[in-house]
């Protein structure tokens, strides 16, 4: 594994600047969208129902995949992320995520269990930058062990196989708060067990975690262009040509998604659809084990004006196989769309993207050591 994430991103801490990156007040004003009446971030559990939480957490995570929000943190990333990595090429978290700690959320079930990144589909390959938008301290914080002791435990509870309890109590012993402030970002990687103890202090601790994933590396299901995008890559933002025939295609034959079910591909698709505001004409399904796609093929000859596809994982494995049809895609004048990573085929630029995404990193990189 690159060994600038172990080193640089060990329980270390980052200070940038609050006045150019002020995401307290811009996070602030996309709460007050919903909730006009909130008067800071510290006092959203005043003003916004425990149920609701969530809810407005999806509002400002929705609007961080917007190009404004897209561009301040590829500004954040070039300025202060990658002088820390080199000249080595990343990717940045699309859609950043917002984390709200009310006072005693444990009445609320809102308290976040111990837990690493690699329990979680995280890959080795990605950072985690923690900003905190208000003050965090003692147990409104996040808690965190060093990376030590984390391998340590990891290997005890599962070779133990210790329950909840168990686990979380031993977290403890090891674990202690972050204290930060806005304006600081505390740095830690996928190894680090990390995770909530009940808020007892008096206000709602905010804080934005984000990731950046390094080229070559380990992505676990985090996947290059949908969880993660390039720097100055915005296109979910663009329109999309209306009037065209387009129809849907579902695929039961790549190492992607022979393991999703079919309803599962059909709401990604459909969610894309009504954002785009593309009415398709149905759906189009894989015969399975026909690892080449040939109904994909069939289709592209069709000469429909556009194919809407889960994921450009769903493409064959095979790169040889790939390539053609892409590129068949692109002679036939047939659109192709992604719908899991906001991203389309209709150029040979894109195709340059695309192929960019599908060789950036790997899904994994050696051996699980945690469950030797």
């Amino acid at each position: 594994m690159n060994i600038d994430i172990f080193e640089k991103w060990d329980n270390s801490t980052l200070t940038y600047d609050l006045k150019r990156y002020n995401f307290p007040a811009l996070v602030l004003e996309l709460v007050q969208e919903l909730y006009p009446d909130v008067p800071s971030l510290e006092q959203i559990h005043r003003f916004v129902p425990a149920e609701q939480i969530a809810t407005m957490c999806v509002h400002v995570q929705k609007s961080f995949g917007k190009k404004k929000f897209m561009t301040l943190f590829d500004s954040f990333a070039e300025e202060y992320l990658a002088p820390k990595i080199g000249s080595q090429k990343y990717l940045i978290k699309r859609q950043a995520t917002l984390n709200c700690v009310i006072p005693n959320q444990v009445k609320s079930a809102r308290r976040l269990l111990f837990h690493q990144g690699i329990w979680v589909s995280n890959g080795r390959g990605m950072t985690t930058q923690w900003m905190p938008l208000t003050k965090a301290f003692a147990t409104n914080s996040m808690y965190i062990a060093s990376h030590k002791d984390s391998i340590t435990l990891t290997k005890k509870v599962i070779r133990e196989k210790l329950n909840l309890e168990q686990f979380e109590n031993e977290c403890l012993k090891i674990s202690k708060p972050v204290e930060k402030q806005p304006g600081e970002v505390h740095l830690f990687h996928q190894e680090h067990i990390h995770g909530n103890v009940n808020n007892e202090t008096d206000i709602t601790r905010c804080a934005i975690d984000w990731h950046i994933l390094l080229e070559g590396e380990e992505y676990g299901w985090r996947l290059p262009g949908g969880f993660f995008r390039a720097p100055g890559d915005h296109e979910q933002d663009k329109s999309i040509d209306t009037g065209l025939t387009f129809i849907a295609y579902v695929g039961n034959s790549t190492q992607f998604d022979d393991n999703i079910p079919q309803p599962f591909q059909r709401k990604v698709i459909e969610e894309y659809c009504k954002s785009k505001n593309i009415a398709h004409n149905g759906y189009i399904y894989e015969n399975q084990y026909l690892d080449w796609l040939p109904s994909l093929e069939h289709m592209i000859n069709e000469r429909v004006n556009g194919i809407v596809m889960c994921s450009m994982y769903s493409l064959p494995d095979d790169k040889q196989r790939r390539s053609k049809l892409l590129k068949l895609a692109l002679e036939n004048k047939v659109q192709l769309h992604f719908a899991n990573e906001f991203c389309s085929l209709k150029s040979n630029d894109d195709l340059k993207k695309i192929n960019m995404y599908l060789n950036f990193g790997c899904k994994q990189k050696g051996d699980k050591w945690w469950v030797v």
